[in-house]
């Protein structure tokens, strides 16, 4: 039993010591140069364009087989779409706090 014990303790300790920081003798990253100017604002002409990337990128697949898409698939897509967005939207809204629980 005493060296199931000690075992146990040399796995625990290895696994713990996997974990620590390495320090290592140049850093990793170089900081960046910044400006003291602030950046320009610019304005976005579109509004709606990263909607429409977005539903750009979503459709390709449907462009480049769409002889071979029929109605259920596009109905698929839909519903799962509807679920996706549904679950966030729940989500968000149980985690801000502003889903009132039952």
């Amino acid at each position: 039993m005493k060296a199931v014990q000690v075992v146990l303790l040399a796995v625990v300790v290895a696994c713990a010591s996997a974990f620590s920081p390495v320090k290592s003798a140049r850093p990793a990253i170089k900081p960046l140069a910044m400006s003291n100017m602030p950046e320009p604002v610019r304005e976005m002409k579109e509004k709606n364009a990263a909607a429409l990337a977005a539903f750009a990128t979503a459709m390709a697949p449907f462009a480049a087989h769409a002889e071979a898409v029929d109605e259920a698939t596009v109905i698929g897509y839909g519903a799962g779409l509807v679920a996706c967005v549904v679950s966030l939207a729940v989500g968000f809204a149980i985690g801000y706090g502003t889903l009132v629980k039952l």
